[in-house]
């Protein structure tokens, strides 16, 4: 089978299909570093997602990556991030405060140095305790907008 010609790219000598050239791409992106302070604030008035406010550090808008997404979420005293799903699978890292994540039904306490595995798809929710919440998350996803949250009765 030929490959088809107008999908091959010559990058130095080698001959490299579409996708071969993308992941090159994503290989070769400038080293970055950002300060969770100099990043905008999103959250805390939209009904949906609860009192909840979060910095997209890694994998947003600004600063996209190809493999992951990485940003801190943070939650006043009793703050809450009502019950959702997502197709991607996400991690919580506690950083300061504490609360509660409920996935699918089962209560896990969340505090500095707790780390929480939620598989893609599990029904989860968090509230913060009257001390507030502050934790890093992630999800394998190359941007924070390929990830559609489908909250309470529309979250199966």
């Amino acid at each position: 089978m030929q490959p088809n010609q107008t999908s091959q790219i010559d990058v130095d000598g080698k001959i490299l299909d579409g996708c071969d050239f993308e992941e090159m791409q994503c290989r070769k992106r400038d080293a970055f570093s950002v300060h969770v302070e100099h990043v905008p604030q999103e959250g805390g008035d939209d009904p949906a997602y609860g009192t909840v406010r979060w910095r997209t550090l890694m994998g947003g808008e600004q600063r996209e990556t190809p493999e992951f997404v990485f940003g801190i979420a943070e939650y006043g005293p009793e703050g809450v991030l009502p019950a959702h799903r997502h197709s991607s699978a996400e991690f919580y890292f506690g950083l300061s405060g504490s609360g509660v994540v409920t996935v699918d039904g089962v209560a896990h306490p969340i505090s500095e140095g707790i780390a929480i595995y939620i598989p893609g798809d599990a029904e989860h929710s968090v509230n913060a305790s009257a001390e507030g919440l502050r934790f890093a998350y992630g999800f394998a996803e190359s941007c924070f907008d390929n990830i559609v949250y489908r909250f309470s009765d529309n979250a199966t």
